[in-house]
């Protein structure tokens, strides 16, 4: 069988799933199963029985909707190729700002000590340390089957990386910037989303308590008696940024609220003198 008419096959069944993206999904997941590149792809090479075998099986797992992500192992991320697994979230695009955001307060200060908080598979430490060699990376995780994925990208990227099992800055001494990508989801529209998401992705890694803004309040909290780090910048979900950027006033601290490219506020700064 040909690579692009196995596709078309399991691309109809996706689309009868009500899957987005079926056509680049069956695309994708074609051309793992057979090993094939994409210009192989195009080329319409062919696919044998074990690798349609293959796609039967990962077709049927994508139709449960466990993420493509998952199924392949893969996610890119800031140019960099990640594993991912079950134990950590995929790494999303408009985190990409987190990591921007941490580059640009580098710049006055290269030997830096950073720390990634809640590093998942180490995506945000490992962008960092690739393009901003000089500062000391940290990376933080409760999750140890996080960090055993975390460990696999930092190996494979960056060895200068440092990892560290602790709930939030448990054992961190000092940070310079803390990039937080803590859990923001509030806890009663997690069944809300979409299955790949509240089915697959672990539940530690979504559920923020009742607002979504548990975990930040605590690390503001911990910033503000202990830590004082020059800069924090979390992470938010929609119509969360003003009211940490409030809860940032209230210690003290300066807040600043950055939006992402289609104008969302998807990032909230913390600092202090």
């Amino acid at each position: 069988m040909k690579a692009r008419t196995a596709a078309a096959r399991i691309r109809s069944e996706l689309v009868a799933a009500g899957i987005p993206d079926a056509a680049m999904e069956a695309e994708v997941l074609t051309r793992h199963a057979s090993g094939l590149s994409r210009s192989e792809y195009f080329a319409d090479e062919p696919v044998d029985e074990e690798a349609w075998t293959r796609l039967v099986a990962l077709t049927e797992r994508r139709l449960q909707r466990e993420p493509t992500p998952y199924l392949t192992g893969i996610r890119e991320f800031h140019g960099l190729e990640f594993t991912v697994g079950p134990g950590a979230l995929i790494p999303r695009p408009e985190t990409e700002l987190l990591v921007e955001v941490g580059l640009s307060e580098l710049k006055s200060d290269p030997l830096a000590t950073l720390l990634d908080m809640g590093t998942g598979c180490g995506a945000i430490a490992i962008a960092i340390a690739k393009e901003a060699p000089k500062a000391r990376v940290l990376a933080t995780d409760i999750s140890s089957d996080a960090l055993h994925i975390a460990s696999l990208n930092v190996a494979r990227h960056a060895p200068q990386v440092g990892l560290i099992r602790g709930d939030l800055a448990h054992g961190i001494a000092r940070a310079d910037i803390i990039l937080a990508n803590l859990p923001y989801v509030p806890e009663g529209i997690i069944e809300t989303l979409q299955p790949e998401v509240r089915q697959w992705e672990p539940r530690v890694a979504l559920n923020g308590g009742e607002d979504g803004l548990d975990l930040l309040r605590a690390l503001i909290q911990d910033c503000q008696m202990r830590l004082r780090p020059r800069l924090v910048a979390f992470e938010v979900g929609l119509g969360q940024a003003r009211k940490l950027a409030d809860t940032i006033r209230a210690v003290g601290a300066e807040a600043d609220i950055v939006n992402d490219l289609v104008g969302w506020e998807r990032v909230v700064t913390a600092r202090w003198q």
